[in-house]
This record gives structure tokens, C-alpha cells and sequence, in this order.
């Protein structure tokens, strides 16, 4: 028998910490990111190989700075902040 997982049902929360910023879902603050001075770069997905495969949604502007773009992956922006 396998356990239920906590949380089953509710949305994922996902981040990706990268070396100067982080990938996030839409379920946390771009906005607060931008007030935080923080580079970074918003994603839909429900999986990390989905935020890494979708286009990016939004860029704060620390990440922008760095180059990241609306028109990358999540893959590419990861890359951009991996370097």
C-alpha cells in the first residue's frame, strides 16, 4: 500500500535555485522578488521538467539585467543564471 502524499490535490510549489537567481511557478511573487532586488524568472508548470520545457512567463528585472528573456525556456533562463 502506498501512502497519500501531503498536499495531494493542491497546486505544486516549485523552485529552482540557480547560482545568481532562482526559477519559480506562478504560485510565488514576482512582484516581491523585484522588491527584493532578486533575479527572477517565473514558469508554468506542474513538474520540474515542465518549468524547464515551458516558455518563461516573467522576468524581474535583476534577471533581465543578467539576459534573461520572455522568449527562453526555462532551461535557457537557468542557464543564463548558472553563469
Amino acid at each position: 500500500m502506498v501512502p497519500q502524499l501531503a498536499g495531494e490535490g493542491h497546486a505544486s510549489l516549485i523552485v529552482i535555485r540557480c547560482a545568481k537567481g532562482f526559477l519559480m511557478c506562478g504560485y510565488l511573487s514576482l512582484e516581491k522578488a523585484e522588491q527584493l532586488g532578486d533575479a527572477a524568472v517565473r514558469v508554468a508548470g506542474g513538474s520540474f521538467e515542465e518549468v524547464l520545457a515551458n516558455k518563461v512567463t516573467g522576468v524581474s528585472p535583476k534577471a533581465a539585467e543578467l539576459g534573461v528573456t520572455p522568449d527562453m525556456t526555462g532551461a535557457q533562463a537557468a542557464e543564463v543564471l548558472n553563469r
